[in-house]
């Protein structure tokens, strides 16, 4: 049996970071996009064409995990009550699950994979239909056998407290329980005299590996004035490297570019919208520009570093120049876009 990390207002489980992509620019990636249809686009990113179609059984996939191993999808679906398995070497599905049966739905709404493929930590609640009511149970985190397709464990919530909302992974160490064996309460100050900050603990497509790079926030309580800036979170050593840009400004969408020298994050108010670009290096804000932007954004760096892609909601991505942080183009799916996840090409595998 493997560890597994919770996060919600505190980490509760000390794990070593899964292995994420390296620092190295990679030449190429390839896009999963899921689409309000039945079918997963495969998105070429150096040729900014879709390539492929990936057919699953349930309509308008809202969610989609990647394995360790970076060769299977786990696909969710709006009713979040089954999940089916994609093969990328196949581009396909081999298999789904479901915990609802009769009159009993249950819900998933949360998914981790161990990183053997053979089980998952699912969060769930319970719904069961009798005749003049419904009964809800949970939420509920369980450990699920992917080979038998059966529920192996429930894992004991943190100091018996239930959440509503969680997030979890496994570690590389094995255990042979999912007893508590460490505690990082990340919602404290840093240093002494500092308030309480804001990041992020997962690593991105292009971090290093155990390492996640994020936007930090924290308050300084001498000026009661809020602050932001870039931290760098080692999981497993329980620490946090941060530096401070400047008073917080409503920046989100940070995206590390290859390489680990820049970042890119989207400003959005109503009515204004900008582009910047972070020099990790010298730790500063090196541009800021306007642009027409949209209600809802994501943004995503391109493997080669040369490019910046906003997109979401619709069927569209807005290609931009990295280096000028000009509008080139706009590529046109066929049909609405719900999520995505974006996987780099390798010497080793490439999907």
């Amino acid at each position: 049996m493997m560890r597994l990390l919770v996060r919600s207002a505190v980490v509760l489980v000390l794990v070593t970071a899964a292995d994420v992509a390296g620092l190295e620019a990679q030449a190429n990636a390839r896009w999963y996009i899921a689409t309000y249809t039945n079918h997963l686009l495969v998105w070429d990113e150096a040729s900014e064409e879709v390539v492929d179609r990936i057919e699953v059984s349930n309509f308008i996939p809202t969610g989609i995990v990647v394995n360790e191993d970076k060769d299977r999808l786990y696909v969710m679906e709006a009713r979040a009550e089954s999940i089916e398995i994609v093969d990328l070497e196949q581009n396909r599905v081999i298999d789904e699950f479901t915990l609802s049966e009769g009159n009993v739905t249950v819900r998933i709404n949360g998914f981790a994979p161990h990183p053997s493929d053979e089980r998952a930590a699912l969060f769930v609640k319970r719904y069961t239909k009798h005749a003049d009511r419904y009964e809800i149970e949970g939420p509920f985190i369980l450990e699920y056998d992917l080979t038998t397709k059966t529920v192996s464990d429930t894992i004991p919530w943190p100091d018996g407290e239930e959440r509503e909302n969680v997030s979890f992974r496994y570690s590389p160490v094995d255990a042979e329980t999912f007893e508590e064996v460490d505690r990082w309460e990340i919602s404290q100050a840093l240093e002494p005299g500092l308030g309480r900050p804001s990041f992020g603990v997962f690593p991105g497509t292009y971090d290093q590996d155990g390492v996640a790079t994020s936007l930090f926030r924290m308050t300084d309580p001498a000026q009661n004035r809020r602050m932001m800036g870039i931290a760098r979170v080692r999981l497993s050593e329980k620490e946090v490297d941060f530096y401070t840009l400047g008073e917080s400004e409503p920046v989100g969408n940070f995206s590390l570019a290859p390489g680990g020298e820049k970042a890119y994050g989207l400003l959005s108010q109503i009515g204004e919208y900008e582009l910047w670009e972070f020099d990790l290096v010298n730790r500063r804000v090196s541009k800021r520009v306007p642009f027409t932007g949209r209600p809802r954004m994501s943004l995503a760096v391109s493997a080669d570093g040369e490019r910046l892609f906003i997109y979401n909601a619709g069927n569209t991505i807005d290609v931009y120049d990295s280096a000028t942080i000009e509008y080139l183009r706009t590529i046109v799916f066929d049909e609405d876009t719900t999520t995505e996840v974006v996987i780099p090409q390798t010497r080793g595998f490439t999907p």
